[in-house]
């Protein structure tokens, strides 16, 4: 599929919260759950993730914290915040329109004419 990131770029911040609402990760391991989850059709770029972790730190709707992992190394890892669920909560809300829409439009099963 080309160009499979332009396609769930403004979507990005809602995938990983949505990861980080099932539990804490980091940066490798997020991109990676996108791409196994979509059969490796969806693949982001390592700079568009960090920009969304970055944006998603800066609204405050996820956390960092540093851990150790067993070889001894620190990684860092995100957690959702409250205010994190309540925007994953309100987008889930409207995913259903969206999709639906999105459907019509790009598949070309809307009906309109034209008034000219």
């Amino acid at each position: 599929m080309t160009n499979s990131g332009e396609y769930i770029r403004g979507f990005t911040d809602y995938i990983v919260l949505s990861i980080l609402a099932k539990f804490d990760s980091y940066g490798y391991e997020i991109n990676k759950i996108i791409e196994n989850v979509s059969d490796q059709h969806f693949q982001i770029t390592e700079a568009t993730l960090y920009f969304a972790l970055k944006r998603l730190l800066e609204d405050g709707k996820i956390v960092s914290y540093k851990e150790n992992n067993k070889k001894g190394m620190s990684r860092r890892y995100y957690r959702i915040t409250a205010s994190g669920r309540l925007a994953l909560m309100n987008f889930r809300k409207d995913w259903i329109t969206i999709e639906n829409t999105l459907s019509s439009l790009v598949g070309g099963k809307f009906d309109y004419s034209r008034e000219d």
